[in-house]
């Protein structure tokens, strides 16, 4: 399997959506480059930037220059037993190699590498590059000299068309290296990191890959990629490997900094998808490690951030699980939904009390939550936030469909019937009219949108466009002016764009009298 850089583009990559079709991959290796499809890979929305969010900020600095070395905590983890002598030797190697290749390279890229080798030092610096946490930090080096020395930026394919208000739901470019599952994810200025969420959303890509169909293919269907159960096992075999002991519990973590997260951190997302996969794979592999290993990563779920992602509910009752361990205020309904979906397959697959106690919890708060995130018209990303793009609405939705279909809730099964409903309808827009005004004086287009839409105000006087004024505009009451010149009588157009390109029109007569003390124009 040579090495691959893909991008995932979006929809359900963890529960019950229909198989994927197959997302493009660069193949690199021994100085070759090709793209291709790899039908293993599903869609990915979730490890782009939330809508309006930070982009991943500048790799995390150790607070002081002083405090233990990576060599030094090598030395010292091997001392006391934790790591080989051979493992020690090994890691040691490749950190002086990253740092020797960074200082020679004298492109732009180096900067990426240099980033990933100044996150090792930082966790060594205050303490936390423990032995659980090297193999994963150290693959990470390892990959990172590899591919900046040779390789350019990578690119994540963009959609033919976008629509007028953006965000699709895309995440960033991504790579494997031959003989190597695991796929990592590139973060500009903090190179190549090991993505948890699109390792375990391939996992049940490849589980899903093994499931008979719901229903006979259609005459001239594409048959279904074939069942890989060495593939899978494969994937998981590496990410337990990966696995960190974070407390008392064992994690996938991010070793990158991102929206304000200092790393390393955990995703509620990420955890409940990896639970979720390992739960799957030891079910159709028949290997009880699997399963075993998603019960102790359970205690994520069971400590408070910044340590794990339980948080009290905005409700009242029952447990908010966040999507960041380190952002106990962002509330993110798709991160909540997808660690429920996952606690809930453990569950019902091992009969555990203490998931089921969990997921009761979670389930609680989520019912009494989700009304928060729904506007009438569209979803909000986060409670309180903005609304979300295309492909976090439509992941939400099929989250909540996920949940529907297990638990037969009303409150899952309706909120996602109107979520789908709400991407076949049009914005509405609210225009009552403008009263009238004389030349220079400005004229108050006032108006309310049901959704997020890229809104085109068009001003005609006579039949002839005056005035043309495009804006991306969120849900509400929203206003814009215009100052005519001449008195006479004016169209004036509101049109709305909604995300899937659904087009509303409203016109309006203006009627604009001369300036005082003088006379209006003969017709």
């Amino acid at each position: 399997m040579p090495a691959r850089l893909l991008l995932l583009a979006l929809v359900g990559l963890c529960a019950a959506a229909p198989p994927a079709l197959a997302a493009p991959v660069l193949v690199v290796g021994h100085g070759t480059a090709t793209l291709r499809d790899d039908p293993a890979l599903p869609p990915d929305t979730l490890t782009a930037p939330p809508p309006g969010g930070e982009r991943a900020c500048a790799a995390a600095a150790a607070t002081s220059a002083a405090g233990p070395t990576v060599g030094g905590v090598l030395a010292r983890v091997e001392r006391a037993g934790g790591i080989t002598p051979e493992q020690h030797d090994a890691w040691l190697a490749t950190y002086r190699r990253a740092r020797a290749t960074a200082s020679r390279m004298r492109s732009g890229r180096s900067g990426e590498l240099r980033a990933v080798v100044a996150g090792v030092e930082s966790l060594a610096r205050r303490g936390l590059l423990t032995s659980s946490r090297m193999p994963a930090a150290f693959l990470q080096l390892q990959r990172n000299a590899e591919f900046w020395p040779t390789r350019s930026f990578p690119k994540a394919p963009q959609p033919e068309r976008k629509p007028c208000t953006g965000g699709s739901g895309l995440g960033g470019a991504r790579v494997t290296f031959e003989g190597d599952p695991v796929v990592f994810q590139w973060y500009p200025g903090q190179g190549l990191q090991i993505q948890p969420l699109a390792n375990f959303g391939k996992a049940n890509a490849l589980w899903r890959e093994c499931q008979p169909p719901a229903a006979p293919l259609p005459p001239g269907a594409t048959p279904p990629p074939p069942c890989r159960p060495e593939e899978l096992r494969a994937l998981l075999d590496r990410m337990v490997a990966l696995a960190s002991q974070r407390g008392r519990f064992t994690a996938w973590e991010y070793f990158f900094a991102f929206g304000g997260g200092t790393p390393p951190w955990i995703s509620g997302l990420a955890q409940g998808t990896g639970i979720q996969a390992l739960t799957r794979g030891s079910q159709l592999l028949g290997d009880p490690r699997y399963v075993e290993v998603a019960r102790k990563a359970l205690g994520a779920f069971e400590a408070n951030p910044p340590l794990g992602v339980r948080a009290a509910s905005t409700s009242g009752r029952g447990r908010h699980y966040l999507i960041y361990s380190f952002a106990p205020g962002l509330r993110v309904l798709n991160g909540f939904l997808q660690s429920l979906v996952g606690l809930y397959d453990y569950a019902a697959a091992t009969g555990d009390r203490r998931a089921r106690r969990l997921f009761a919890a979670g389930d609680r708060a989520a019912r009494l939550e989700i009304p928060r995130y729904d506007t009438g018209a569209w979803s909000l990303y986060a409670s309180g936030g903005a609304e979300s793009d295309l492909g976090y609405h439509r992941l939400v939705r099929d989250f909540l469909q996920s949940l529907c279909d297990r638990t037969k809730a009303r409150a899952y099964c309706g909120r996602a019937k109107r979520f789908d409903h709400y991407l076949h309808e049009h914005t509405r827009v609210g225009f009552g009219g403008v009263g009238a005004v004389r030349v220079g004086a400005d004229a108050n287009v006032r108006f309310t949108l049901s959704k997020l839409s890229c809104v085109t105000l068009r001003v005609r006087r006579a039949g002839t466009l005056v005035h043309v004024r495009k804006l991306v505009m969120p849900h509400g009451l929203r206003g814009l002016t215009y100052r005519p010149t001449r008195a006479g009588s004016y169209t004036i157009e509101v049109q709305a764009v909604d995300l899937l390109n659904h087009y509303t029109r409203v016109t309006r007569t203006l009627e604009v009298k001369p300036r005082r003390g003088t006379r209006a124009p003969r017709a």
